[in-house]
């Protein structure tokens, strides 16, 4: 389909001829409309302006308001020739005030012309910093990567020559935790909703759960056979990226701990993750059919041979459902099988 060519890009291409052709097209154009006016005089005798009013707004705007004077002057000067007599005073206040709303419209049409202008000019300026703006959220989210896998890199690097067990399982758990961070913000699009009139960058909640669902699936399945199966039904609906990296964090170490201690001993089962809104909250849940986890407030009492790292894990999730100023609980799931792990917070953004 073929735009069609804006008035204004006309404008510009008629005022961009030279001046000899610009007056010679004005006479033209006087010329044509004087010819129009007495093909109408038998039947209107009487002073007739429209035809003069057009051939001087068509050339003020196809041309400037210099020529728009011109054709003012031209068509004064044949209106009275045709229609007026010599001793008729009545016509020749009329043909003053003629003369007096052409000039007018030149010089109307001429400032409207350069509002015209100036406000394609604003929106060229406003597509040229959109761009800009595409351009610098693509290259923070392509230098975020890298950083990241370059951090992540080097964890792994130095948990290999670590000098002891303990070094080197936290500087793992210090990778992973990274890569849950680099899964999120591979997730997120920064500029999505602000081309729609959003303050802040939004993403949608299905897309953004779902993705970083199979992302951890994927990742999964590249360490070896998968035994546990991970299940996603997510609500559609608007988050701010700001929001979304502590819930993807969160869900992402949910289903870290779901998969690392509820199924030992290379144990089948599913991992259900949960996204849907429930009046006022948003509410992410994530529940398995696994051996189970201590209840939140025993995890600081549970056997460090059942349950290892628990603790700081728990810490960390309640550090992130703070910052989302949500709640986080765990309980056993049906029948006191499995583990439900529940995080709810505000579906308002704040401030909102």
């Amino acid at each position: 389909m073929i735009a069609p060519i804006r008035p204004v890009r006309l404008f510009r291409r008629t005022r961009a001829l030279p001046t000899p052709a610009r007056y010679a097209m004005t006479l033209a154009l006087v010329g044509v409309f004087t010819a129009l006016d007495l093909l109408a005089m038998p039947s209107a005798p009487h002073f007739a302006v429209a035809p003069y009013l057009v051939a001087i707004l068509l050339s003020a705007a196809l041309f400037d308001s210099g020529t728009g004077l011109f054709a003012t002057a031209l068509c004064t000067v044949l209106a009275g020739w045709l229609h007026l007599g010599p001793g008729v005073e009545e016509g020749w206040i009329a043909l003053l005030l003629f003369a007096c709303v052409g000039v007018a419209m030149a010089l109307v049409t001429e400032a409207l012309h350069k509002a015209l202008a100036r406000s394609e000019a604003m929106e060229g300026a406003l597509r040229r910093a959109e761009r800009t703006r595409t351009l610098l959220l693509h290259e923070f989210r392509h230098r975020t990567r890298n950083d990241l896998g370059s951090l992540i890199g080097l964890l792994i690097l130095r948990s290999r020559i670590a000098p002891s067990a303990a070094a080197r399982e936290a500087l793992r758990d210090a990778a992973d935790h990274a890569m849950a961070l680099a899964r999120v913000h591979a997730r997120l699009a920064l500029d999505e909703g602000l081309d729609l009139g959003a303050e802040r960058p939004m993403v949608d909640t299905r897309d953004f759960v779902s993705g970083l669902c199979a992302d951890i699936d994927a990742s999964s399945t590249a360490e070896g056979p998968v035994l546990v199966r991970l299940v996603t039904e997510a609500e559609s609906h608007a988050l701010s990226a700001e929001r979304a990296v502590p819930l993807g964090l969160v869900l992402n170490e949910s289903v870290a701990n779901a998969r690392r201690y509820a199924f030992p001993d290379d144990r089948g089962g599913i991992v259900q993750v949960r996204f849907r809104r429930e009046g006022a909250d948003f509410v992410l849940t994530i529940a398995d059919d696994g051996i189970g986890l201590p209840q939140e407030d025993e995890v600081e009492a549970a056997p460090p041979d059942r349950v290892p790292g628990a603790g700081l894990g728990t810490r960390l999730l309640r550090a992130l459902a703070a910052q989302l100023r949500g709640r986080f609980a765990r309980h056993a799931g049906p029948a006191g099988k499995g583990t439900v792990v529940e995080f709810r917070f505000a579906a308002a953004e704040p401030g909102t």
